[in-house]
């Protein structure tokens, strides 16, 4: 690659802020990306003094600081500028107490510090305590408590220094007491006058602090080097004891973060947030309870008056505390819950965004025990207070309210930090919060949990932007919530619900980072389309619009064609030969195949011996196909032996598998080396002397590259052939394995160097791998049995529902895994999921990557592999012109067994928009009467689905209703590729938003939604007109989905049915203006007649006796909440027959299943009229003015 390939990168990035960007390029292994970004930050560095870089590697051994070290001094030329005051390694608490204690024993430590006997004491210390943590990490009770004493004995190192450095400078210190241990606290003036003192000292002593202690100036580097677990934790200033968060810290604004392998970054942040989260827990009731009388200690003025006025100045704090009351009050939350079961560990019930999912298999239930005074809990018939509504309601008022809290923290931290200088001294969004949530009264593990869930990805400024960040992807935009229950003898009048929320996904992790700097993602698989193994793209590309940019627009032409990799092999003669087949039975299929003439005597027993082997493999369920696996496993790993050592020309190859031969992988290593000897002795023939297999495992005491440097050296220069065995994870990505020609491959090698490429670059006199062995990919998806609710657990959930956000799996699906882990059975993985195939492609062309680190080739390069990974491999949304040669090749032969995922999921996606909207509107109807703001979004909603049943995509997303959310809430309408007006699907669960779409029964158009009949009736045509409702759908981009169908099909009615009623009864109806009111039913009449208007059309599908019963419920709720008897009259419109009007419950409910029929004709007789209108009245029949009102 080019420098100015990165400097057109750099400098479009760098143009994007404030409105930062994600740029991400897919560059094949081996062309020199690390390589070339390194030296093109270090010279953008020197040019511009107020540029500031991150770079984050995956694994430690790739941080190449003298890679950094050697570039800076290149670029600086003359103008030399010290390297270690600008470009900084940040290590972990354990490397660095490393490096102090070798340093000490090296005598590389300044005399100032090594002469002093505080600084000899505290080091000593720390000895003592670097060895017992060496002997506690290991085990993961103990790690936390190793890790305090170790970062508290490394504390005391630096204080020391901070004395040694004070006195010196003549610096007063200050003691502060701190929780553990007394520590000092600097202003900026005395922070300066220190580092004015070691800028002044030898060179070699300011060096060794800036490299030890390269966070003592932070804000002087221009490049911070670190790992991306290192990135994703936090850093301690030099002068601090408390670290501060990399993302909340002010060193990141307007920074360039450079992500190495960038893909491989979401698995790290990944499994940290997942600990994360099921390491901060709290009671719910507790919780909910602490913060709402924190919040009323805001409104009645007991907290600061800077902070109180931030609160009760909104309306928003007034939504608050009412939604807290009444939460209160709905769900008894101020007495203690107990439930009826006295286990200790009682389960767990989790909270995705598709459904409740309980561990026992069965809803608890939840009632107040007036004798006892408590709320009981469990398994119990009575469930007056809904407890499964009361969970994830709890949650949504949890993230609503800590939003706002975040919101007024942002402005107490922009009013702090004005008056601070430094960026030592500058408070963090972090610090702000817990200064908040402290002032309320709550606790720090409270503190922590409510930042969690608040804390989001937007700009602490707002940025101006014409660019509607939105996304349908629930689990993304919700996160999932975990309620564990447990009983206790110290509790033991309460059952906690200790609640844990995760609630920010690597995605999300990512956002955040772009609302304060930009980001360069480089990989060779940066742009695959995983979900599981890689960022969702896709939700990225929703959230950021123009933000998210490809770096392949910037790549030079020579470039270009370095990437061409077919060409560059074409005019080298180099074929890549693509061998695999069925080897699952006997050794037989091996050796024939290679025109070896073996005795059978010798196949028989070496059958023999594999046989008995597999037979000793402890079975799990169903055991027969474990033992073909294991069979199946052995024969292709001996074949690829067999081609190894049967063809002379290849002098170093690679076998890789899932898990390496050993005792958790039910292989056995010494049988392994064992039949490689023999089938070296059988088909090896004379040069079979020459030949070695080295097994590399992280099992072994030498490193990885150790192992493999030796391997290959007996390549280079031992005259060896060598098969190196090793697993995916060990060597798949970031390794070298390119090595010394000797003078054999010297002769044999073909070069492929881009033209203009230097002869003294290191990768001319190096050659690659001259063959691969690939064996099945497994583990892509976890499968982890006995399942548990700790990490692993969680993992495999989040799993699956990031393919859910994807479309790669329904919510049938969702729901029968959901199940298998209740019964602890596994569940077979989707067939069509694209996201595993991509994962299983990628971990392939990582792998491929191993071959590609050199320029010379051997001419034939054999890549062996069984037929399964074959039908595993994909091109499906991956650019394959930035994918080495060995991948094509590979593809080309696969081709037989492509998917065609797009169909597949284009019917998942239509499914799962359906489920959301119904879900969506399943969650409103609990807030109608209790928030405006909800009920105002539901109104808003329905009334654009009438005005919109079909719309086109631009219309869809700059409509206001869309603008005021980011959550697609509702809006889920379906793309229409036919532009149809019309379209049939098969209802399979009307109650759980379930719809087939290949299948029939139901219609969704004008004409099914009765339209066409009521624009029939005369004058409606005009007034639905009149309030811009279409009077026929006309094609567009996006059609209703069949939940959105049943909401404009209702409004539909509700219009429709206020127009007829109004104009033969000659009344005006009025809505409900009250909230707690508000859709219990349609209409009012003069304050005593409540009218619903059903648009169930002839044969309505639904069950009249439980309509009934819902009716005279809302109409008990009304009455109470207006103090008065009312009478409710409930229409249908539309229907083929005239059908007198029935009256039910004491006369109290009038049912008319009529008003029009398909032509538009009023149905009712004059008779008929006028018993509705004696209803609307409540006059008897004999009325004296019956006649007169017959008349008009």
């Amino acid at each position: 690659m080019q420098v100015s390939d990165f400097l057109g990168m750099i400098k479009k990035l760098q143009s994007q802020s404030p409105e930062h960007a994600l740029m991400l390029l897919n560059a094949p292994t081996g062309t020199g990306k690390s390589y070339t970004i390194i030296r093109v930050l270090c010279r953008y560095a020197i040019k511009h003094e107020n540029f500031r870089a991150f770079f984050v590697t995956d694994q430690k051994k790739n941080l190449k600081e003298q890679d950094f070290e050697v570039a800076w001094r290149e670029e600086s030329g003359p103008v030399h500028k010290a390297f270690s005051e600008r470009v900084a390694v940040v290590r972990s608490l354990e490397d660095t107490v490393n490096k102090l204690i070798n340093d000490w024993d090296r005598q590389q430590i300044p005399d100032f510090y090594q002469s002093s006997p505080i600084f000899k004491k505290s080091l000593e210390n720390l000895g003592n305590a670097f060895k017992s943590f060496g002997m506690m990490k290991e085990n993961e009770f103990d790690l936390k408590t190793a890790w305090t004493m170790l970062s508290r004995a490394e504390y005391q190192v630096r204080r020391a220094m901070i004395t040694i450095l004070a006195d010196k400078a003549h610096v007063k210190l200050r003691n502060i007491s701190e929780e553990g241990a007394s520590a000092f606290k600097l202003d900026s003036i005395s922070k300066g006058k220190i580092r004015e003192f070691v800028s002044k000292q030898p060179k070699a002593d300011s060096k060794w602090l800036n490299e030890t202690y390269p966070t003592f100036d932070l804000e002087k580097k221009q490049i911070i080097i670190l790992t991306t677990a290192k990135f994703i934790k936090s850093y301690t200033p030099f002068f601090e004891k408390r670290s501060k968060a990399f993302r909340y810290s002010p060193i990141l604004k307007d920074a360039l973060v450079v992500l190495d392998e960038f893909d491989s970054t979401k698995k790290q942040i990944l499994e940290s947030a997942i600990d994360e989260a099921l390491k901060i827990q709290a009671d719910l009731n507790s919780l909910f309870v602490d913060l709402s009388k924190g919040l009323n200690k805001v409104n009645e003025g007991q907290l600061p008056a800077k902070l109180g006025k931030s609160f009760t100045s909104r309306d928003a704090f007034k939504e608050i505390l009412n939604d807290a009351e009444q939460l209160t009050a709905e769900f008894k939350l101020d007495f203690l819950y107990k439930m009826e079961e006295q286990g200790r560990d009682s389960g767990f019930v989790m909270h995705v965004p598709q459904t409740n999912w309980v561990s026992v298999g069965k809803p608890w239930h939840a009632y107040f025990d007036e004798e006892l005074g408590q709320v009981v809990l469990g398994g119990q018939a009575r469930n007056d207070l809904h407890f499964h509504r009361m969970l994830p309601r709890i949650s949504v008022f949890l993230k609503g309210a800590t939003k706002f809290i975040l919101n007024r923290a942002r402005e107490y931290q922009v009013s702090e930090n004005q008056k601070l200088s430094s960026l030592d001294d500058a408070m963090t969004i972090e610090d702000a919060c817990f200064s908040i949530y402290a002032a309320l009264g709550l606790s720090k593990s409270q503190a922590k949990i409510l930042f969690s869930l608040g804390h989001d990805f937007s700009s602490p400024t707002k940025v101006k932007t014409t660019y509607h960040a939105h996304s349908a992807r629930r689990f993304q935009q919700r996160g999932l919530s975990l309620f564990q229950f447990t009983n206790d003898p110290q509790h033991d009048l309460q059952t906690k619900i200790n609640a844990c929320f995760f609630n920010e996904t690597p995605e999300r992790y990512l956002l955040n980072v772009l609302s304060k700097a930009n980001v360069l993602g480089l990989s060779a698989t940066a742009t695959l389309p995983t979900v599981l193994d890689n960022y969702d793209l896709d939700y990225l590309r929703e959230m950021l619009g123009p933000r998210l940019l490809d770096g392949v627009h910037y790549l030079s032409d020579t470039t270009i064609k370095e990437f061409d990799f077919e060409s560059r092999y074409t005019k080298q003669n180099i074929e890549v030969k693509v061998e695999t087949g069925i080897v699952d039975r006997s050794f037989s299929e091996i050796l024939p195949k290679n025109n070896q003439k073996i005795d059978n005597k010798k196949i028989w027993e070496l059958d023999a011996e594999l046989a008995k082997l597999v037979n000793g493999i402890p079975a799990s369920e169903p055991s027969r196909i474990d033992k073909k696996y294991f069979t199946r496993r052995y024969l292709n790993l001996f074949n690829s032996f067999v081609i190894f050592l049967t063809d002379q020309s290849m002098t170093s190859f690679l076998g890789l598998q899932s898990l390496l031969p050993g005792a958790d992988g039910g292989m056995d290593e010494n049988y392994i080396k064992e039949t490689f000897t023999t089938l070296k002795e059988l088909v090896g023939r004379q040069d079979g002397v020459n030949t070695e297999l080295r097994i590399v495992s992280s099992r072994n005491q030498e490193g990885i590259q150790e192992q493999l440097s030796e391997a290959l050296n007996l390549v280079s220069r031992g005259g060896k052939r060598v098969y190196i065995l090793s697993a995916y994870q060990t060597i798949g990505i970031g390794q070298n394995l390119q090595h010394e020609m000797n003078e054999f491959e010297r002769e044999q090698a073909a070069n492929i160097a881009p033209k203009g490429v230097s002869k003294s670059d290191p990768r001319q006199h190096t050659i690659d791998l001259a063959g691969m062995y690939l064996g099945e990919v497994t583990h892509i998806l976890s499968s982890n049995l006995p399942f548990g609710m700790d990490a692993a657990g969680l993992h495999s959930i989040i799993e699956r529902e990031y393919l859910f956000d994807a479309n790669e799996i329904n919510t049938k699906y969702l729901n029968e895994y959901l199940t298998s882990l209740q019964q602890q059975k596994l569940k077979r993985h989707p067939e069509y999921a694209r996201s595993l195939y991509v994962s299983y492609s990628r971990t392939i062309i990582q792998a491929f990557g191993r071959m590609n680190r050199s320029f010379n080739k051997m001419p034939a390069i054999r890549l062996v592999m069984p037929v399964n990974v074959l039908q595993m491999v994909t091109g499906s949304g991956i650019d394959i012109e930035k994918t080495g040669q060995e991948y094509r090749c590979l593809l080309s032969v696969a081709k037989d067994w492509e998917r065609d995922f797009e169909k597949h999921s284009a019917e998942i996606a239509k499914q799962n928009a359906t489920f959301n909207t119904f879900r969506d509107f399943r969650f409103v109807l609990a807030y109608l009467q209790t928030s405006k703001s909800w009920a105002q979004i539901y109104h808003d909603t329905r009334w654009f689905y009438v005005r919109h049943p079909t719309v086109s995509d631009k219309d869809l997303k700059s409509s206001q209703v869309f603008q005021q959310r980011d959550d697609e809430f509702g809006l889920q309408y379906l793309l229409n590729e036919h532009l149809d007006v019309s379209y049939e699907v098969k209802p399979i669960n009307h109650d759980n938003g379930q719809f087939d779409f290949s299948g029939t029964g139901m219609e969704v158009s004008a004409e099914a939604a009765g339209l066409v009949a009521m624009c029939r009736y005369p004058g409606l045509k005009e007034a639905l007109e009149s309030l811009d409702i279409p009077t026929e759908w006309e094609p567009n981009e996006r059609i209703l989905n069949p939940a959105q169908f049943y909401n404009y099909r209702g409004l539909l009615g509700e219009v429709s049915g206020q127009f007829i009623f109004q104009n033969e009864w000659s009344l005006k109806l009025e809505d409900f203006f009250k909230p707690e009111n508000y859709e219990l039913f349609d209409f009012q009449w003069e304050g005593k007649v409540a009218l619903d208007f059903k648009n169930w059309r002839d044969a309505p599908d639904v069950d009249t006796k439980a309509e009934r019963q819902k009716v005279e419920a809302k109409l008990a709720k009304l009455q109470a909440n207006t103090q008065q008897e009312w009478r409710v009259v409930i229409i249908n419109i539309l229907t083929s027959n005239q059908v007198q009007p029935v009256m039910t419950v004491d006369g109290k409910i009038l049912e008319i299943s009529g008003l029009i029929d398909h032509q538009g004709n009023f149905l009712l007789t004059p008779e008929q009229k006028l018993n509705v209108w004696r209803f609307l009245n409540g006059t008897a029949i004999n009325d004296s003015n019956d006649t007169i009102r017959l008349q008009d």
